[in-house]
């Protein structure tokens, strides 16, 4: 079995935080959010939660509820998404590579009685990316809505494993389960091995909020402009109308009518006035087109 998943309180520096990601790929950061809340998270998707059908499947798994396109049904977790505690963090493991990074997907993951455990996996599978790699494509993040205990199906993470290479795939035993209070959260890298847990108890659910973040020039898991067009995306914080795509990335990649995606929320209308060139400048004041992705 692998080292246990360190701990950290949701003041620990983010220095810390990043030394500790990088070395084992994963960490848990300790009631970042009130019990309160992650109650009302859980309360505001209870309607969709309560109707949903089980998975089918091994890799959805046969006696576990989903639900999708979170931020027009939990105003909670909408606001969530640009939590102050989790950006600086994203901010520290993501910008080094892009100019901005966004919100992959956003689900409620919820393990039923009897469920047995998931397959295991990296989320930078969806990505053609060799592993080891140095840059860092993908973060995840499963937040307790209940407490996940290694009984009720927590999330099994495999430590250290965002190292290897793609020849190999971990076994069940070499898994440890993110144990934590409800309100907290376990982070880890997209390459790090990591699969829903077993769940051996006869009446308890385990309830998670997924959120990932990804570099802002890698197409997003969840097809945010379906279910948040902008009739539904001018009702959010103007930070997560950015983070789910109303963003353009520089130099010029993801515009509308040549504007950043952003002014749509704000009433631009297509033709309406000139374009600005808004590239990047070098020191220099000469315009770079490479600028935006110089340390890819």
């Amino acid at each position: 079995m692998s080292a246990a998943i360190k701990h950290l309180d949701v003041d620990a520096p983010v220095d810390i935080i990043e030394k500790i990601l990088f070395q084992d790929g994963v960490v848990i950061i300790d009631k970042v959010v009130s019990p309160s809340i992650a109650d009302a998270m859980l309360s505001e998707v209870e309607p969709w939660l309560s109707r949903g059908t089980l998975a089918k499947g091994e890799w959805l798994g046969t006696k576990t509820r989903r639900v999708h396109h979170l931020l027009n049904k939990s105003r909670t977790i909408c606001e969530n998404v640009a939590n102050p505690h989790l950006l600086p963090i994203v901010d520290r493991i993501l910008l080094p590579w892009c100019d901005k990074y966004q919100l992959s997907s956003c689900s409620i993951t919820s393990i039923g009685p009897k469920e047995s455990p998931q397959e295991l996996h990296r989320d930078t599978l969806i990505y053609p990316i060799a592993n080891p790699t140095e840059r860092v494509a993908h973060l995840t993040t499963f937040w307790a809505l209940t407490d996940f205990t290694d009984e009720n199906g927590a999330t099994r993470v495999v430590p250290g494993s965002h190292r290897w290479g793609d020849d190999y795939i971990p076994t069940q035993a070499e898994t440890v389960p993110a144990e934590m209070e409800k309100g907290s959260v376990v982070m880890f890298l997209g390459s790090v091995f990591h699969g829903g847990g077993a769940n051996t108890t006869q009446t308890e659910w385990r309830h998670a909020l997924y959120m990932a973040y990804n570099l802002g020039w890698l197409k997003q898991e969840e097809a945010h402009f379906l279910v948040n067009p902008p009739e539904v995306a001018q009702a959010f914080p103007r930070r997560v109308q950015q983070l789910i795509g109303y963003q353009m990335h520089s130099p010029w990649l993801g515009w509308y009518d040549l504007q950043d995606p952003i002014r749509m929320l704000e009433g631009y209308e297509e033709l309406s006035e000139a374009k600005e060139d808004d590239r990047p400048e070098r020191k220099d004041g000469r315009v770079d087109i490479a600028d935006g992705v110089r340390r890819l």
